[in-house]
């Protein structure tokens, strides 16, 4: 007998959004034509987001079950991988039953890029794009995409900003990558401006106006463009909005239209999202989204932890053993994206840690409940014996030191290290002299130690800023 998921009701209040009505219609509200399936979608995540866990996973499972029978027959590289696993030789009877299969790691995705292009989708995809990864694990790869994904992407998109209290029918700021060629750099190192915010701005809700900024100008140049926008959102990634923050605190300065602020791209620690708060006087909410599987996790309307988008992701959080982590726990990230049926990723290794929710949450959501993502693990030193050790005491320990806005931690040679510090107001020279102490007393052996002053440091191509940067692993 067929088991069907449960459809589950919650009193609603006046709709977040207000819609673009078609010529000719003011009542009832409908979307234009060309916007119907993305409203569609995104009302029935309004519903499933609802759902107790084990109907989630009831629905997870279908899906799954569908994906691995098109990897089966349409994708080369999991035709041999789920024959040799044994998984077409019987039924997946549960998510257990998925979760034997092995992993894909960033290096396996790239070693079999061809093969992992599906030779054909269902009726009614496409592939209509492709991204690349920003690269800050050491291995940048291209993700297709298609129609259908960018059909959950909007759908998706509405619900973080739903969940997120941000309004868009306001004024945003957003201080992020841009540029894709140096002419583009340069016009929008100055900023940029639309009328609304995006493709849904335009056709589906109504939007206020949008601003953006490319991430590698000058932070002190960001917050003069900032003053005179007057935006009610920013957005833009952790580190930089770190970096504006101090910038806040030393001028005692404010952005008194703002509301709320949008953290992307980057981990956000528990001390960072206290100092951006402090120094803005607005709430941050922290987005987690990927190139391979779109939007991952969104921040609890109630403030507790981010709630994961079952309906777009299987996700796992493992520990050591490859076992599931208890709630409470940390452990590193594995995924596999529902909608991807062009690049499928079945059980992908993120890089990521995640630490889980204690329990179920009070907002009533069934939804899987994350704490917090902790980002990439901390890399791993170089030791002068040929040992490894771990980054996140240097880390620590500088960033208590204090006294500058932003740095970056080299290791040129196993006994030469440059620290970059981007100096706030109350930086000298003995800041330096406890950075130095710092290192030698983490490694327990001479090394040469050269603090550097920079007056910001320079994004790399995928804009994101690595505070660890073990050169050595390069070589």
């Amino acid at each position: 007998m067929s088991q069907s998921l449960t459809h589950t009701k919650r009193d609603t209040a006046s709709p977040f959004f207000q819609l673009r009505l078609p010529v000719g219609t003011v009542w009832p509200a409908v979307p234009i034509p060309e916007m119907s399936q993305v409203w569609a979608a995104y009302q029935e995540l309004d519903r499933t987001q609802w759902l107790s866990p084990e109907e989630l996973e009831l629905g997870q499972l279908q899906q799954v079950r569908l994906l691995v029978q098109h990897c089966a027959e349409h994708v080369p590289y999991y035709c041999r991988v789920l024959s040799e696993a044994g998984v077409l030789s019987r039924p997946l009877e549960s998510l257990s039953d998925f979760r034997q299969l092995p992993f894909l790691t960033r290096e396996l995705y790239q070693r079999h890029a061809a093969e992992l292009h599906a030779t054909q989708l269902p009726a009614g995809m496409k592939e209509v794009s492709s991204d690349y990864t920003s690269g800050t694990s050491g291995v940048p790869i291209m993700v297709r995409k298609t129609n259908r994904d960018g059909l959950w992407w909007n759908a998706f998109y509405l619900r973080d900003l739903e969940w997120s209290g941000i309004d868009p029918r306001g004024r945003l700021a957003a201080i992020r990558l841009l540029a894709k060629s140096p002419e583009q750099l340069q016009r929008l190192l100055l900023g940029s401006s639309s009328k609304v915010w995006g493709q849904l701005g335009q056709y589906l809700i109504e939007n206020g106006p949008a601003f953006g900024m490319d991430i590698r100008q000058d932070p002190r140049l960001q917050l003069e463009w900032i003053e005179r926008i007057q935006p009610n959102y920013l957005l833009s990634m952790p580190s930089n909005l770190d970096f504006l923050a101090g910038l806040l605190r030393e001028s005692g300065r404010r952005i008194p239209e703002l509301k709320a602020i949008q953290a992307i791209g980057e981990s956000l620690p528990l001390d960072v999202r206290q100092r951006i708060e402090t120094a803005f006087g607005v709430p941050v909410k922290n987005l987690y989204s990927t190139t391979e599987a779109g939007y991952m996790a969104s921040p609890c309307p109630l403030g507790d932890g981010l709630h994961v988008h079952a309906e777009n992701v299987l996700t796992e959080v493992l520990d050591a053993n490859d076992r599931p982590c208890q709630p409470g726990q940390t452990g590193r990230l594995v995924i596999t994206s529902l909608t991807n049926f062009v690049n499928p990723f079945l059980r992908y290794e993120m890089l990521d840690e995640v630490t889980l929710g204690l329990g179920s949450c009070p907002c009533g959501r069934g939804l899987p409940l994350w704490q917090h993502v902790e980002g990439r693990r901390h890399p791993l030193f170089f030791l002068p014996d040929g040992r490894r050790h771990s980054s996140m005491g240097v880390n620590i320990g500088v960033r208590k030191i204090g006294g500058c806005h932003q740095f970056q931690i080299l290791q040129r040679e196993v006994d030469h290290f440059i620290v970059r510090i981007v100096p706030d107001k109350t930086w000298t020279p003995d800041h330096a002299e406890q950075i130095r102490s710092v290192i030698h007393r983490e490694f327990e052996s001479p090394v040469r130690v050269d603090v550097e002053t920079h007056n910001f440091l320079e994004r790399p191509a995928g804009g994101k800023l690595k505070l660890v940067v073990v050169e050595l692993e390069k070589r």
